[in-house]
């Protein structure tokens, strides 16, 4: 299935409004009916955007955007891929099984869930993927995958079972025995990052409680050798964050963590900035219709150094982020730090170094998600564009993956493209040429591939 999307306009009209229009895409705002995008195992969608040039408005570039959708066994939730791209990662809950109907904070609990790694491989000659194997954890979730450097040990965030840890090379046979390190009771990790050496993982962990704080940070020794193989992996410790810690990032230099917080905690000793700032703080933020309105969430910084040693004053800094803070990315350069605020259907930018020096004034600006419950984001094509996945969450319907053009200082015009029900995270391969979006309620790894 094909779609071209463009418009034509002259320079001349161009140029009379690009004080006001910068760098914008120079489509229209395309919403086919695609309701028999998923009756199928595996669908294509051909998209062809025409963006500005920054430096010569008048010359376009066109970026095509070729989708494909494979099904997978379970409720996907992350994807990787190996840097020669032979081999994508998938975590995958509930496989063979139907939905959990029950909330996120019971969902730890179960006994009955079936969840691990989903192994695809690619068919160089054909250009396509096919499930290959698939590798149970043994835990009650599979959730945010890390890749450790030389590609020879998978991390997992696994739930109440903690963070774990699978050699890629048996995965890669369609085999593999997790080795775990626990956290709390309760923990239900979710995300995992690792420091560029890949000494130490973070965990968020979601609604373990630690030092009367729900949600942490779990921190993780791995014992990776020269190789990239991990020895005995332990964890050092928790670090209390606040209440619902649904994920984190790490810097480009590894030197800082910033941590996503849904929720500020009913009480705290701890001061967060931006409470007087109307964008950042709210106390009627609501997800789904006809829930209570609750106040807003945060995102705290975290010095990695003295996290390793679970230094009592690792957090450098905490400020509110508007409704529901899920994701977090950094640009390369450090120059901006993308928050998305699910219940805000909307995109926050902070700079990183005014969230540690100034951090009532960190905020750059907000603008639209491009649809409904942003989740998951990337920066893909230099930085300069942000994939973000809005999962329509508490919707029937499907969600969408709107491309941003994030460069220039000005309200970015969303360009959709048709994902499946719940679009969760977002991965981009090594070359960054391919976006790997996860459809969690569509049971689907939705592959993106972007040329000139």
């Amino acid at each position: 299935m094909g779609f071209v999307y463009h418009r034509k306009r002259t320079c001349q009209n161009f140029l009379a409004s690009y004080d006001t229009k910068m760098n914008r895409m120079l489509v229209n705002n395309f919403k086919p009916t695609l309701t028999n995008l998923f009756s199928s195992m595996i669908s294509n969608l051909t998209v062809t955007i025409l963006f500005l040039s920054t430096h010569n408005p008048c010359k376009a570039q066109d970026l095509k955007i070729q989708s494909e959708i494979y099904a997978t066994r379970g409720n996907p939730t992350s994807a990787v891929s190996t840097r020669d791209g032979r081999f994508v990662f998938i975590s995958v809950t509930n496989v063979d099984q139907p939905d959990f109907p029950g909330p996120d904070s019971a969902a730890g609990s179960r006994t009955d869930s079936v969840s691990g790694i989903e192994v695809f491989r690619r068919d160089v000659a054909a250009h396509k993927l096919s499930s290959f194997g698939f590798v149970r954890t043994g835990s009650t979730g599979a959730n945010g995958l890390v890749l450790l450097p030389r590609e020879r040990t998978l991390v997992v965030g696994v739930g109440d079972g903690g963070v774990a840890f699978l050699d890629v090379r048996d995965l890669e046979q369609g085999k593999g025995t997790p080795r775990f390190a626990h956290q709390t009771a309760g923990a239900g990790t979710f995300d995992v990052v690792a420091t560029p050496d890949g000494k130490y993982v973070f965990s968020s962990n979601e609604y373990g409680m630690v030092a009367g704080q729900r949600g942490s940070v779990g921190v993780i020794s791995t014992g990776i050798d020269r190789t990239g193989r991990v020895g005995e992996p332990h964890t050092i410790g928790q670090i209390p964050i606040g209440d619902v810690v649904p994920s984190l990032a790490i810097s480009p230099d590894g030197s800082r963590l910033y941590v996503a917080s849904e929720l500020l905690p009913q009480s705290s000793s701890f001061a967060i900035a931006g409470s007087k700032n109307s964008v950042l703080s709210k106390d009627n933020c609501v997800q789904k219709q006809g829930t209570t309105p609750r106040q807003n969430g945060y995102i705290s910084v975290v010095d990695v150094r003295r996290a390793i040693s679970i230094e009592p004053d690792a957090i450098l800094a905490r400020v509110a982020s508007g409704c529901s803070s899920v994701r977090i990315v950094e640009a390369t350069d450090a120059s901006r730090l993308y928050v998305s605020a699910r219940g805000d259907n909307a995109i926050l930018a902070f700079d990183p170094h005014l969230l540690e020096q100034d951090p009532e004034h960190s905020l750059l600006r907000l603008f639209a998600s491009g649809g409904t419950a942003p989740v998951g984001m990337r920066l893909f094509m230099n930085d300069r564009f942000l994939a973000v996945a809005n999962s329509n969450r508490f919707a029937d319907s499907n969600g969408s993956l709107a491309i941003l053009n994030v460069a220039a200082n000005v309200e970015p015009e969303p360009r959709r493209i048709p994902a499946g029900g719940f679009p969760r995270n977002l991965s981009l391969s090594a070359d960054r040429s391919t976006l790997y979006l996860t459809n969690y309620k569509s049971r689907s790894l939705q592959v993106l591939e972007m040329s000139h």
